[in-house]
């Protein structure tokens, strides 16, 4: 998988991130009717994550879009970014892990993000191996790279397995042939460098609002 390349864009790990909450917040104004944003009002659709000067520095490497005084205009802007970002695409998601994590996550993304489709499940446990969901059988895990050659493979791997054998599969998805990665195990993953992944941890994550509620210093 691979976001759409735009000539004099040059984009990094760090600002990406932000480009994605500047398009969802363009794409609510744009419901609404609204034809020009500024860069301070974006900041505020943005719960005020970003400042207007990062938005007008991240903005700049697009192109010249805004206009002193007056803005950006959302609509070219939305679809610069929809098409910079994937997002005017399907992508072919397979999830690795379908416990509850798996599950509520295919859910997820079957209801709420139709650019993104479900096309295969695999997991280890006898007593989900031969499941159905969707019309999707979760298939042994140990059938992945058969799987993927039957299907013409997939864009992102989702794991949603042990830690115990994240790096495992990891391996095996590369090896498969899929360039991204969304890794739920709290592993610092090892891939060729053609393979992107992002990593959440959820425990991760709590514990740092653990950390807030405790008015630790």
């Amino acid at each position: 998988m691979a976001m759409q390349r735009i000539p004099g864009v040059r984009l990094n790990e760090f600002n990406v991130p932000r480009l994605f909450l500047y398009h969802r917040a363009l794409a609510e104004v744009s419901k609404l009717g609204v034809s020009v944003v500024t860069s301070e009002s974006l900041a505020e659709l943005c719960a005020n994550d970003v400042t207007p000067t990062q938005i007008r520095k991240d903005l700049s490497q697009l192109g010249t879009l805004g206009r002193r005084g007056h803005g950006y205009e959302v609509a070219g802007l939305l679809r610069m970014l929809t098409r910079l970002l994937g997002l005017d695409q399907d992508w072919r998601i397979a999830i690795l892990g379908f416990g509850y994590l798996g599950h509520a996550l295919a859910t997820f993304l079957s209801y709420r993000e139709e650019r993104f489709r479900i096309a295969a499940l695999f997991d280890l446990a006898p007593g989900v191996v031969g499941q159905t969901w969707n019309d999707l059988t979760v298939r042994h895990i140990d059938d992945l790279e058969a799987t993927l050659r039957e299907q013409g493979g997939v864009d992102i791997a989702v794991l949603a397995v042990p830690t115990k054998v994240a790096q495992e599969v990891a391996d095996r998805v590369a090896a498969a042939g899929v360039d991204a990665i969304l890794n739920f195990a709290p592993v610092a993953l090892r891939l060729p460098e053609r393979v992107f992944a992002r990593n959440i941890d959820l425990a991760g994550e709590l514990s740092i609002l653990t950390h807030y509620l405790t008015g630790s210093e």
